[in-house]
């Protein structure tokens, strides 16, 4: 069954993690890029692609949805943020302390808000918003795109040199968690029906 499920990954490919980090890019909430990334590394420490034609595709990948996400902040301004305020789970809180971030700090919002959940899918669309220069936007987008992606895919190389070992250990917990999950939410529904009876 694991070999199953890894020649299916393998398939994707590099076009599925030059996609995947694309998309990532793009600020779209809720979708695993960076999980497709450390899949790709999973791939790469089991033989099934080369390290740099993984690295170049993700890094690709991320800039070019990163530039495309710039050029529509740049050229929708903060109607960008109306027309995809629902879409990037944008509320007036989290534009307001983005914005700050930017205007104290454009390389480090730049570079480490993308870590920051919830200013991350903001990032690109505020620098071309913010009209950020775009010698200076590309420039720190190539410098995350490659932190990112060498992090991800090591990430993904590691957990694959050692995947037998760890999911032999996690195996237990998952059981244990699963169980505990089930046991609190039985408590929950029955707690809800005492109250309500």
């Amino acid at each position: 069954m694991n070999q199953f499920i890894l020649d299916y990954l393998a398939a994707f490919g590099i076009g599925g993690i030059l996609l995947g980090s694309f998309i990532e890019a793009l600020g779209v909430p809720f979708f695993p890029g960076g999980i497709m990334v450390i899949i790709g590394g999973f791939l790469v420490g089991k033989g099934h692609m080369s390290f740099p034609a993984a690295m170049v595709a993700t890094a690709t990948g991320f800039l070019t949805g990163s530039v495309l996400a710039y050029l529509m902040g740049a050229r929708l301004g903060a109607r960008v943020f109306e027309i995809g305020g629902r879409l990037l789970k944008v509320t007036p809180v989290r534009l307001d302390k983005a914005r700050s971030y930017l205007e104290h700090s454009a390389p480090g919002f730049i570079i480490f808000g993308r870590f920051i959940p919830g200013i991350s899918n903001l990032t690109p669309y505020l620098a071309g918003a913010g009209r950020l220069s775009p010698a200076l936007f590309l420039a720190l987008t190539a410098v995350f795109a490659f932190s990112w992606s060498a992090i991800y895919l090591g990430l993904g190389m590691l957990f694959g040199h050692n995947w037998d070992k760890i999911t032999g250990q996690l195996q237990p917990l998952f059981l244990t968690a699963a169980l505990l999950g089930l046991a609190i939410y039985l408590i929950l529904i029955y707690r809800k029906k005492a109250q309500k009876g």
